[in-house]
C-alpha cells in the first residue's frame, strides 16, 4: 500500500539512532550553587538538584557526566563519577585549581570532534518535535522502544533549562512557538504525566494572544508564518486534548500541586472559538489571490517573500482545525485556504520540471527557499524564486532542495481528500516521490544527517501516505 518503501525504512532505522542518541537530561544550568576545595574529589551544593539534572547514564558521551564549575569568571571543566544526593557529587579526579565557593555550574560541554556545544546541538536535535516523531514512530510500529524514546525525550525537556519543570514564562529560555515543541508534551499529558496540562495550557493561551489574538487585525502576518502558525497549531490541538479536570502547579512540578483545574470543557471551547476566528479573519484574510502568503525577513533583508517549507508548518494547523470544527463557513474557508495554496505551490514555487544545469540527468524537484518579492534593494529579485542554483557535481546539493519539500507533503493528501481531485494526488506523488525515491531518480531527501532533518521530514509526511489512499464514492 506504500510506493515508497524507503520512507518506511528510513523512519524506523534513523528513529532508533535518534533515539538513543537523545539525552535522558538536557544540557543545563544548574540549579543553585556548588563549593569544592582543591585537591577534592567532593563537591557540595546549596540548593542543587544534582540527581535530576546531572546524567551518568547516558549512552552519548556528548551529554554523561560533563560538569563546569565557574572559576572566578573562568569555566573549569570536569567529569563526574557519581551523585551521592541532590546536594553531594563525587568527580572522576581530584580538583586541581583554587578553591571555589558558591559558585554557579552547568552540564555544557563543547564537542571538537562535531564542533558544537552539547546544549546547541540538543536544542538543535529537537527543534521538529522529536518526542512527537517518536510518539508517531510508537503508533506505526507498536514497537515499545520508540514509547521509551518519546517518554525520554519528552520528560528531558520538561526538566530542561528551557520549562524548567513548568516554571519558565518568560526571559532567555523562554522558547519561541517554533522551538517550544509542544505537541510531544501533550502526548505525553496524555500518556501518564497530567501534571503537564497546566503549564501547557498558561503557555500556549499566552502565545496564542500575544502573536495572534493582539494581531487580529494586523495588516501584515505578525512575525512569519511559521512562528504564527505554531501559535495556532498548538491551540488548535489543545482545544482537541485539554482534559475536563487537571491538576494546577503554580510554582512547577517540582513542587506540589496547587489546586484542580475542573473547567477544561470551557477552555477547550474558548480555544476553539478563537482558532477558527483567527484561521478564518488573520489567515484566510492575509492569503493573497495567488494563494501565498508574504512576510519581510529583516535580518536578511528579504521582504514581501514566502518560504514555502514554512507553509507546510501553518497547513499542520489549518488542517486540525477544518477536522476539529463544526462550523461549516469556518470549514468552507479553511477548504479553500487548503486548495489554494496546494495549487500555489506546487504551480508557482515547486522546481519539479526544473533541470539541474550543472547536472542534466537530473531535476530539482524541490521547493524554492525563497519564493516571492525580493531583497529591499530589488523587491522583485525572488519573483521567480531564488535557492540553489548549481549542485557543483553534489547530488547531495539536489537532496537539500529536496528536503524543503518535507512539511509539505501532507498537504496535497489532505487536499485530495477535501476535493476528490486526482490531480492533488499527482501533484503529491510527485513532490513525495522525490523526496523518498521513486522510478524518476534514485536522490533522497536528507532525513538521515541529523534530529532536525529527521523531525522535519517524519513529524506529518506519514498522513500523505494515508490521504493517498482515499478513494471518493
Amino acid at each position: 500500500m506504500n510506493p515508497f518503501p524507503s520512507f518506511d525504512t528510513t523512519q524506523v532505522r534513523y528513529g532508533h539512532v535518534v533515539g538513543r542518541e537523545s539525552p535522558n537530561i538536557a544540557p543545563r544550568v544548574l540549579t543553585g550553587t556548588v563549593s569544592v576545595t582543591a585537591n577534592s574529589r567532593t563537591v557540595n551544593g546549596k540548593g542543587t538538584r544534582f540527581r535530576s539534572e546531572i546524567d551518568l547514564t547516558d549512552s552519548s558521551l556528548f551529554y554523561n557526566g560533563w560538569l563546569r564549575i565557574n572559576d572566578r569568571a573562568t569555566y573549569r571543566e570536569a567529569k563526574v563519577e557519581s551523585v551521592q544526593s541532590d546536594t553531594q557529587l563525587t568527580l572522576t579526579a581530584t580538583w586541581k585549581f583554587a578553591p571555589v565557593t558558591n559558585a554557579v555550574a552547568d552540564t555544557y560541554h563543547y564537542d571538537s570532534t562535531q564542533q558544537t556545544w552539547n546544549y546547541d546541538h540538543y536544542l538543535r536535535s529537537a527543534y521538529y518535535d522529536t518526542a512527537l516523531v517518536e510518539y508517531i514512530n510508537y503508533y506505526r510500529t507498536g514497537d515499545p522502544a520508540f514509547l521509551s524514546y518519546a517518554r525520554k525525550m519528552a520528560d528531558a525537556l520538561w526538566a530542561s533549562q528551557y520549562i524548567d519543570h513548568g516554571t519558565v514564562v518568560q526571559g532567555s529560555n523562554h522558547l519561541p512557538p517554533r522551538e517550544q515543541a509542544f505537541a510531544g508534551l501533550m502526548l505525553r499529558a496524555l500518556d501518564g504525566k497530567p501534571e503537564y496540562w497546566d503549564y501547557l495550557y498558561r503557555e500556549v493561551r499566552a502565545t496564542f494572544d500575544t502573536w495572534l489574538k493582539l494581531r487580529r487585525n494586523n495588516l501584515t502576518l505578525y512575525y512569519d508564518i511559521r512562528e504564527d502558525g505554531y501559535a495556532q497549531l498548538y491551540a488548535v490541538m489543545l482545544a482537541r486534548v485539554l482534559p475536563d479536570r487537571y491538576p494546577l502547579y503554580a510554582n512547577g512540578t517540582y513542587l506540589s500541586p496547587t489546586g484542580s483545574a475542573t473547567d477544561g470543557a470551557q477552555k477547550r471551547a474558548v480555544l476553539l472559538a478563537d482558532a477558527e476566528d483567527i484561521g478564518v479573519n488573520f489567515f484566510g484574510r492575509l492569503q493573497r489571490p495567488d494563494g501565498s502568503w508574504r512576510w519581510d525577513v529583516e535580518s536578511e533583508q528579504v521582504v514581501n517573500t514566502e518560504q514555502p517549507f514554512m507553509i507546510g508548518l501553518y497547513l499542520e494547523s489549518l488542517i486540525l482545525l477544518h477536522q476539529l470544527t463544526t462550523s461549516p463557513r469556518v470549514q468552507a474557508n479553511l477548504r479553500e485556504q487548503i486548495v489554494r495554496s496546494c495549487q500555489h505551490l506546487y504551480r508557482d514555487a515547486y522546481r519539479g520540471s526544473e533541470i539541474v544545469k550543472d547536472m542534466p540527468m537530473f531535476r530539482w524537484r524541490g521547493f524554492w527557499y525563497y519564493w516571492g518579492g525580493g531583497t529591499s534593494a530589488n523587491p522583485r529579485a525572488y519573483e521567480h524564486g531564488n535557492g540553489e542554483r548549481a549542485a557543483k557535481g553534489d547530488p547531495g546539493m539536489i537532496s537539500q532542495v529536496r528536503q524543503l519539500n518535507s512539511t509539505v507533503h501532507h498537504a496535497f493528501g489532505y487536499a485530495y481528500v477535501i476535493t476528490g481531485d486526482r490531480a492533488f494526488l499527482k501533484m503529491g506523488d510527485d513532490i513525495f516521490g522525490a523526496s523518498f525515491g521513486d522510478a524518476t531518480d534514485n536522490v533522497r531527501n536528507i532525513a538521515q544527517v541529523g534530529g532536525k532533518e529527521y523531525d522535519m521530514v517524519f513529524r506529518s509526511s506519514g498522513r500523505y501516505l494515508v490521504w493517498r489512499l482515499y478513494r471518493p464514492r
